[in-house]
């Protein structure tokens, strides 16, 4: 409560009636380093997606679906809590506070959009009052930059800005998504944890050059030399609005992503405004040969390390001396020594028993339980290789599954087939596909609460737009060359929970032109233990064993008894 009263002291003192607090930080990235855990600091919450509300006499959290059993565990009692499905920021604003009633936000944590939901006069903070409270606040992060080898990357980054200058729209072009500037530079970083970005803005131009605001302490010789190469300036990040108001000519942007206080800034200069989604986004998400090549080898990698954690978990006794945590370290040792591995692509989800119905559970030495016989064991991961980026899950029994959980199992199951299985033609959008996965659920009255697939990155981040598959609208039609997980799942609250996720390439269908499909990328055998073949067709059977037979062949690796063959 000391916080909230630190807060509340702010509040009055600025005449505001309300603060808006996000998850998020100046660079609009799902990733943030400890520095921009604002909402963690103040409210406890770890997850990556949420959102608070403080008022002089009310406080109320917002997360998605994912979040909402962790939320309930971590966030204070005092805080009102909410699914965004449900109910969102600015609907509680409306429903909580008079018309003339200012609300107070920091403009670098909120886009354009953001803002427009909420009816209530919005002020701009100078600063934003939790950085002054945070008295321990981490450091920013002093990362040094690295360039992205051709060989890896497939395609210069004078190619890539000469494309992307060629379609502008205006004379210039502010990148704000760092995960779009390293694509488009061939740089990658570690300002963010198990997502090689660096935090930096770009301002491209007409020509093909580009100024780069970034902290100039990152930069060595040869990454110097390499943008100044290519017709590169680089700037201190500091310098940017700075830059901004002294800018000539019109400037694309895009309002998803771009800081609001770049473009008050950019309107306050009298700047013509172009605004259009991120150039780079499609660009990257089609990936280029040597990128889905490089995205084979790295599930290669990850399915040798995850077949040999199947292994050893199978011969532990389980009995105390296996937790989620030390199985999550286990099967990091596993990963770390495959051929250009870097790093974990997120935080490893081991969850066993009630916490597998957590759908982004994240094990701390509090929460730590150990694995024992008699419980579903949720394991969720993926590594960060120098030539992609791969995401898994597998739901294993240690015991014998009850029928409920066989029957739970098998129905995900059947729906991760029907999508993998699935021909469209093209124009389709991942949101028409989603039923697919969930139509076995339906049936008998469930359902999950997230996507169905995200896209993923080329050792960039493990969640990627514009593609996705889910019930939201997605408007990004799928096309050759987008990587996407496919993950149905399914949770029950305080006892477990299963998801089986691959990640797959989106392929022309032979035979069929202007038809595509999905080809499966993850090598990873399935707990067949948990399968209720009765509820299999043939042509589901006839998938998983020719699944089987694709990893064994890949991997030349057997299978023990916990994920055998016998479909």
């Amino acid at each position: 409560m000391d916080k909230i009263k630190a807060l509340h002291a702010f509040m009055e003192k600025e005449s505001l009636a309300a603060l808006l607090i996000p998850r998020t930080d100046e660079f609009q990235g799902e990733y943030i380093a400890p520095c921009s855990e604002r909402l963690k600091w103040l409210t406890g919450f770890t997850g990556s997606a949420g959102f608070a509300v403080i008022t002089k006499n009310k406080a109320a959290f917002f997360t998605d679906g994912r979040y909402t059993l962790q939320a309930k565990e971590q966030i204070p009692p005092f805080y009102e809590l909410y699914n965004t499905a449900q109910k969102t920021p600015a609907q509680w604003i409306v429903e909580n506070l008079s018309r003339d009633e200012k609300v107070g936000y920091d403009p670098w944590l909120f886009t354009e959009l953001q803002l427009q939901r909420f009816e209530r006069p919005l002020v701009p903070l100078k600063s934003n009052p939790i950085d002054a409270l945070w008295t321990d606040r981490p450091p920013p992060p002093q990362n040094s930059i690295r360039i992205h080898p051709l060989k890896y990357a497939g395609e210069s980054d004078e190619s890539k800005r000469k494309r992307i200058s060629a379609a502008l729209k205006a004379d210039h072009v502010l990148i704000t998504a760092c995960d779009s500037i390293a694509w488009l530079l061939n740089i990658r970083g570690n300002d963010v944890p198990h997502t090689p970005i660096v935090h930096s803005v770009c301002l491209l131009h007409k020509d093909g050059s580009y100024d780069l605001f970034i902290d100039l302490d990152k930069m060595n010789g040869q990454v110097f030399n390499h943008l100044k190469e290519g017709k590169g300036r680089t700037a201190d990040i500091h310098q940017l609005l700075h830059h901004l108001k002294k800018m000539g000519g019109s400037c694309q942007l895009d309002p998803q992503t771009t800081p609001l206080i770049m473009i008050q800034t950019l309107d306050e200069a009298g700047i013509p405004l172009v605004r259009e989604r991120d150039p780079c986004l499609l660009p990257k998400a089609l990936k280029n040969e040597v990128e889905l090549q490089g995205a084979r080898d790295a599930h290669i990698q990850d399915g040798l390390a995850l077949c040999r954690f199947f292994e050893w978990l199978e011969n532990q006794p389980l009995q105390g001396e296996t937790t989620e945590l030390s199985a999550a370290q286990k099967l990091y040792e596993f990963r770390k020594v495959g051929q250009h591995f870097e790093d974990l692509s997120f935080g490893t989800i081991s969850a066993f028993g009630p916490h597998g119905a957590v759908i982004h559970y994240q094990v701390t030495p509090e929460s730590d339980i150990p694995l024992a016989r008699g419980g579903l064991y949720l394991v969720d991961s993926g590594g960060q290789y120098l030539t992609g980026t791969t995401d898994v899950t597998r739901t294993i029994a240690l015991g014998n599954p009850t029928s409920e959980q066989k029957d739970r199992y098998t129905r995900v199951l059947k729906g991760h087939i029907a999508l993998a299985s699935i021909t469209f033609p093209a124009g389709t959008t991942g949101a028409q596909l989603d039923a697919f996965a969930r139509q076995y659920l339906w049936d008998v009255g469930c359902d999950y609460d997230h996507g169905t697939g995200h896209g993923v990155g080329s050792y960039l981040s493990v969640h990627e737009g514009p593609q996705g598959i889910s019930k939201r609208g997605v408007d990004v039609p799928l096309r050759p060359g987008m990587i996407l997980s496919n993950e149905p799942g399914y949770y029950k609250e305080g006892e477990y929970g299963i998801r089986i996720e691959n990640l797959v390439e989106v392929v022309e269908v032979r035979g069929l032109k202007g038809f595509y499909g999905f080809e499966t990328l993850t090598l990873a055998p399935l707990d067949l233990k948990l399968v209720d073949v009765t509820l299999l067709t043939d042509q589901e059977k006839a998938w998983i064993n020719k699944y089987y037979q694709q990893i064994f062949e890949t991997l030349s690796i057997g299978f023990n008894s916990l994920m055998k063959l016998n479909i």
